[in-house]
């Protein structure tokens, strides 16, 4: 059965019950052509399409969406590019070159960017560094002030983007280890990971004990809770466990200023020392993890390197693991301190 709605029909001069009626249409619509099937409201008698604002939104809607999955981006993709940089809404449209309220148009919906603005917000999605080309070229529209705060705001999102490239890499590195007994059961977290490291390294501390000092955090939590703390999984080497592929995350985690890593090189021996440059964020650790750490701090405070390695030697996930193999975490069973 039709759907009608009672309209009046400035042909037949009288209201009638219009029926909605479907049919397929083609639009042009910044520049483009669509077919579509659209409704309309159609006068019984005369045929005459009769005015609906409901109807024509809908057409609308519908020639907005085909226009966005063609050659353009939804209102939410819009919104967040400038979102991204942190960057004002005048400072963003002088970068660009273009007026606030073009900018203010086009994140309320009320327009939809015609196909030269289009193509720059889509460059700017695809590749987001792409902004720097348009504030020098726009530089000269600034004043000192505004160029301080732009470049700060562009850095940060720069250091942002390394950042989040470091955790997708360490991820990807550790996805085959997720929630199996090679991570303890839990999920890689980078930022536990890179906390852990923090406390531990406030005041400096040499490379191997660290690394010896990660392991005993995590395999003391999997023994009390059955879970670790990082989701890190470590592996057997000629001076104790370390974390799997250590030297890259310990050079991502100092090229995003977590940490300063210093050489000291007397006679033949090099010996690597790591300092936080950040604070310690105890909000992500529960009071569990957190009295973990101090007591595994507290237990080797006055272990040096080679003391806590030859240490490290006594446990079983050491002893009966074979070179560079993952240690299992089964082994915390057995882990020497924390009974």
């Amino acid at each position: 059965m039709a759907l009608t709605k009672v309209k009046y029909c400035d042909g037949c001069q009288k209201d009638v019950e219009a029926v909605i009626v479907e049919r397929p249409a083609t639009y042009t619509f910044k520049g483009e052509t669509f077919e579509l099937i659209e409704r309309v409201l159609q006068c019984p008698y005369c045929r005459e399409d009769l005015y609906d604002e409901l109807l024509d939104s809908e057409t609308m809607r519908i020639l907005t969406k085909l226009y966005e999955e063609r050659v353009g981006l939804s209102l939410e993709e819009i919104k967040s590019i400038r979102g991204q940089y942190g960057l004002s809404m005048d400072l963003f449209s002088r970068i660009l070159g273009w007026s606030k309220a073009t900018i203010a148009r086009y994140e309320t919906g009320k327009y939809i960017p015609d196909n030269s603005h289009m193509q720059v917000l889509k460059k700017l999605k695809e590749k987001p560094e792409t902004i720097d080309e348009y504030f020098k070229l726009n530089m000269h529209k600034f004043n000192e002030k505004e160029k301080r705060k732009i470049l700060v705001k562009l850095n940060s999102y720069d250091q942002n983007i390394v950042e989040k490239n470091l955790v997708k890499l360490m991820n990807i590195n550790y996805k085959m280890h997720e929630k199996t007994i090679d991570s303890g059961f839990r999920s890689f977290n980078f930022y536990k990971l890179v906390n852990m490291i923090l406390f531990f390294a406030e005041e400096g501390i040499q490379k191997t004990k660290l690394m010896k000092l990660l392991f005993y955090s995590d395999f003391l939590n999997y023994k009390r809770n059955l879970i670790s703390i990082t989701g890190v999984p470590y592996v057997r080497l000629p001076y104790g466990p370390v974390p799997k592929d250590h030297d890259l995350l310990l050079s991502a985690i100092e090229k995003n200023e977590y940490i300063d890593i210093d050489y000291e090189y007397m006679n033949e021996y090099t010996f690597i020392n790591i300092k936080a440059k950040r604070n310690f964020d105890d909000t992500l650790f529960n009071k569990e993890e957190i009295e973990i750490l101090r007591q595994v701090k507290e237990f080797f405070k006055n272990y040096g390197s080679v003391a806590i390695s030859e240490y490290s030697h006594n446990e079983d996930g050491w002893k009966y693991t074979q070179d560079r193999d993952i240690i299992s975490y089964d082994f915390a069973e057995t882990l020497s301190i924390g009974d």
